[in-house]
């Protein structure tokens, strides 16, 4: 293919070109990758000598044998919301409560974190940075690392997962919001500056109409990962059904543990469905 440029006194591409050196950095790039997926393979040391077909297929078959009689109560001492159909419910509104936590806090901390509201002198530019470090700080650390902590300072229960979870989206609706409101149209804004609006009138007819369906829909979809969140928060004491799905796997009672996997499932499809149609109307 390059002679045919060449012969035609056309310029060669340079991804026709072929040379030692060319040709030597892609061998290189090659040798290079072999080479570290072999230390991993040597590093971790994968052994699949102990797998167990048979008991696999025996578990794999009580999995699929459900008991939805842990849905409901088993005898007149046991009520609704000692069952995991209770705390399904339960671990729903766990996703709800929390993410309505960190919108109240989430909300006026991200004008406080959009560079074209917070410029113009040293010292919004200093809160500026502070709340984005906050914001960044917050969001990356993992969920799990904050519920231990939680359960630590609350005790084992709801508190915990709510807590843990809002503390968490504090940081994420925080940094999602604040880059909606630096990407807002500018001429709105100047418009009704030009008025002598105050800055609060400006935030309420130049900013807040822009960005509330991106707010909205922003809301939503950490509502289904919330809700998927506290369905695992359980397995370290934080409440919802993640403890009685725990509970059951110690139990080696495969039959209802399927069946919580199986509401969960449906739950959280029913809830992304949902959030999904109210983001294609609201966007």
């Amino acid at each position: 293919m390059a002679e045919y440029f060449r012969s035609r006194n056309l310029p060669v591409p340079s991804e026709l070109e072929r040379n030692f050196l060319t040709d030597w950095r892609r061998l290189g790039t090659i040798v290079v990758v072999m080479a570290v997926l072999y230390i991993g393979l040597q590093i971790t040391s994968i052994d699949t000598s102990r797998a167990n077909l048979g008991y696999w297929f025996s578990v794999l078959g009580q999995l699929v044998n459900f008991d939805f009689s842990i849905m409901t109560p088993q005898n007149e001492f046991e009520t609704f919301w000692e069952t995991a159909g209770g705390q399904m419910i339960v671990t729903i509104f766990l996703g709800i409560i929390a993410t309505a936590m960190s919108i109240v806090i989430a909300l006026p901390l991200s004008f406080l974190g959009a560079r074209n509201i917070m410029t113009g002198n040293p010292i919004t530019a200093a809160i500026y940075g502070i709340v984005r470090v906050v914001f960044t700080v917050v969001r990356s650390i993992d969920v799990l690392i904050v519920v231990i902590l939680a359960v630590i300072l609350f005790g084992l229960g709801n508190a915990a997962g709510v807590f843990a979870l809002a503390f968490h989206n504090i940081g994420v609706l925080g940094k999602l919001y604040s880059e909606a409101i630096e990407g807002i149209d500018p001429g709105p804004v100047d418009a009704i500056t030009a008025t002598g609006a105050t800055m609060l009138q400006i935030l309420r007819y130049g900013v807040l109409p822009q960005v509330l369906p991106l707010f909205a829909s922003y809301v939503l979809y950490r509502l289904e990962t919330n809700i998927r969140a506290a369905t695992v928060l359980g397995f370290v004491g934080a409440g919802g059904i993640g403890f009685y799905l725990q509970t059951y796997l110690r139990m080696i009672d495969y039959r209802a543990a399927s069946t919580v996997l199986l509401v969960t499932v449906v739950m959280v499809m029913v809830v992304d469905y949902a959030s999904s149609r109210l983001r294609a109307r609201l966007v």
